[in-house]
C-alpha cells in the first residue's frame, strides 16, 4: 500500500473576508493566493503551496473539524494567551495524549490547536476522554 498524507482541506464559507481574517489572525496562516471568490492559505512550516482553501459560497461547509499542531508547551501557552487577549471564545481540554484549544470559525466549523503530549508524558492513546484544562495548569511552569 502506498503512503498518503493530508495536503489540504477546502471549505466553502459564507463570507470570504471574515474567514480569511479568522484563519490568518487566530491560526497564523498566511494568505498565499486569491482569485475571484477563493483564497488559499498556508502555515509557515508547510511544504505545500497551500493547506486550506476557502471558497465563498451561498451554502457553507459545516460540521468540519480542523486540527492544527502546536510544537510544545510554550507554543500552546502562547496560543492560549493570544486567544484570551483577543477575546476569542475558546475552551481548553486535556485529552490525555494531547492538550487542545477548541474554537469555531465564522461558519461554525470546529478548529483545534493541538499539542501532542505523548513524548512529554501524555497518555499513549486518546480513549475518547476529555476534561476541562484550567488556566493555572496551562500556564503553570511558564
Amino acid at each position: 500500500m502506498y503512503a498518503t498524507r493530508l495536503s489540504h482541506a477546502h471549505l466553502k464559507v459564507r463570507n470570504l473576508e471574515r474567514s480569511v481574517t479568522f484563519y490568518t489572525r487566530f491560526l497564523d496562516l498566511q494568505l498565499t493566493e486569491r482569485w475571484a471568490h477563493t483564497a488559499l492559505l498556508v502555515s509557515s512550516s508547510s511544504p505545500y503551496p497551500y493547506e486550506l482553501a476557502l471558497e465563498e459560497a451561498a451554502t457553507p461547509t459545516t460540521g468540519v473539524r480542523l486540527g492544527f499542531a502546536l510544537e510544545g508547551r510554550e507554543a500552546f501557552q502562547e496560543a492560549y494567551r493570544f486567544l484570551k487577549l483577543e477575546g476569542a471564545p475558546f475552551r481548553a481540554e486535556d485529552r490525555g495524549f494531547a492538550w487542545v484549544l477548541v474554537l469555531e470559525d465564522p461558519d461554525g466549523n470546529r478548529v483545534e490547536l493541538v499539542w501532542d503530549r505523548r513524548a512529554a508524558g501524555g497518555a499513549a492513546f486518546w480513549r475518547g476522554q476529555a476534561r476541562p484544562l484550567p488556566e493555572a495548569e496551562v500556564l503553570g511552569g511558564a
